[in-house]
């Protein structure tokens, strides 16, 4: 193997197979990365088993030829070497050399042949969905995912697809997202898959173009700071995300990046039968502001059930919360619209009402309630086109 590549170039791929390279493994080959040349074309490969990122890059190549390369000495190398036209080869014994015109560094490597590829998908299913639509749709619907490897039918994001539809949902038993595209291009047989929480979270970050993954917004919530959304301006809206799929893998190719995933073998939940649907009492708010009251109620809440209350009576909406053991509480009033002349109070988890909120991009919010016990329905004020969003959110009790 001998190329010549810029190290900025380098470090642009390594930084993306990386991501999934564990930190430590029963299979120490595993903290390599694959490098491949073949032609002008370099191939990088990280794997943890479960996930496995491709990723390749021009180069200037002069030899081809194949090792693996411990991922973190690479990376922390080529960091301090930003800026450089590099000189690579390798060497007897995968001893990988890289020269610049003022220094020369050596790295051991493995045999390549040890490094686990993914396998190949024989027969696969094939669809192709718009880039951006698949990252906003997963952005919004993976905080509902359990975190709880041991409950592995909650431990995904779900898609179903059918002729003409689209749907993604997920949930933890407390909260769910379901998402529904009503225009898509497809006219097959009915399937399903669950995707792991993992995969998800690397298809949003190395798939959207630009900005950053969804963080928590520090201080004031206003049209200014409140988490970014996925759009069709922020990520390629032209470009196709290519997903084929068998019983246990999904390969998702977009641009230079191929990712392939093992598949949840477990049952997902019966979602549907636990979205109400005769949820009469309807709650108008506008976005901001609540989500913004939500916030602060949870720095004054209990920090083991950050219980946030609604008290809602007329056209006054009060976000309440409260800390008995330090002696805090919050009360902040906020103009709506309710359906009911009764008053109505319920109260929810405020972390999860907060991540369910942050999701819309509708200057006002929905909420369907039915009694202070049961399920809560979330919804944009206007729908986008040809697209069905709801966020559930279960409640505590009142105490």
């Amino acid at each position: 193997m001998k190329f010549t590549v810029t190290s900025n170039d380098l470090i642009g791929a390594i930084n993306k197979v990386i991501g999934v390279t564990p930190a430590r493994s029963t299979l120490p080959i595993l903290g390599n990365v694959y490098l491949s040349l073949e032609g002008n074309l370099l191939t990088l490969v990280g794997s943890d088993l479960e996930v496995y990122i491709k990723v390749t890059t021009q180069v200037d190549g002069k030899e081809d030829g194949k090792v693996a390369i411990p991922a973190k000495k690479l990376e922390s190398l080529l960091q301090n070497l930003m800026d450089k036209e590099l000189n690579i080869e390798l060497h007897q014994n995968y001893k990988l050399s890289i020269k610049t015109k003022g220094g020369k560094w050596t790295i051991t490597g493995e045999d390549p042949n040890d490094f686990p590829l993914p396998a190949e998908l024989e027969s696969p299913k094939t669809i192709k969905v718009k880039n951006y639509l698949l990252c906003k749709y997963l952005n919004k619907a993976i905080h509902a995912a359990s975190p709880d490897e041991l409950r592995r039918s909650m431990n995904g994001v779900f898609f179903e697809i059918k002729s003409g539809e689209f749907r993604v949902v997920s949930t933890d038993g407390h909260r769910l997202v379901r998402i529904i595209n009503s225009k898509f291009d497809y006219q097959d047989d009915k399937f399903t898959m669950l995707v792991p929480i993992k995969t998800c979270q690397m298809i949003i970050k190395l798939f959207k173009s630009g900005g950053k993954l969804h963080e928590p917004v520090s201080g004031e919530i206003s049209a200014e700071n409140e988490p970014e959304q996925v759009s069709s301006e922020t990520s390629d809206s032209t470009s196709d995300v290519e997903m084929y799929l068998n019983n246990e893998f999904l390969q998702c190719n977009y641009a230079n990046i191929t990712i392939t995933s093992r598949l949840i073998d477990d049952t997902f939940p019966n979602y549907e039968s636990v979205i109400p649907t005769d949820n009469e009492k309807i709650l108008k708010v506008e976005r901001v502001p609540i989500m913004a009251a939500i916030k602060r109620s949870i720095i004054m809440s209990d920090q083991v059930t950050n219980r946030t209350s609604l008290n809602i009576c007329e056209n006054e909406l009060k976000v309440k919360a409260a800390n008995n053991e330090y002696g805090t509480d919050s009360e902040e009033t906020i103009v709506c619209s309710f359906t009911e002349n009764e008053e109505f109070e319920i109260a929810f988890n405020g972390k999860y009402l907060l991540d369910a909120v942050q999701q819309f991009e509708s200057p006002e919010i929905l909420f369907d309630f039915s009694t202070p016990l049961k399920a809560s329905v979330l919804r944009p004020s206007e729908q986008e086109e040809n697209e069905e969003m709801i966020m559930l959110v279960m409640p505590v009790r009142n105490i």
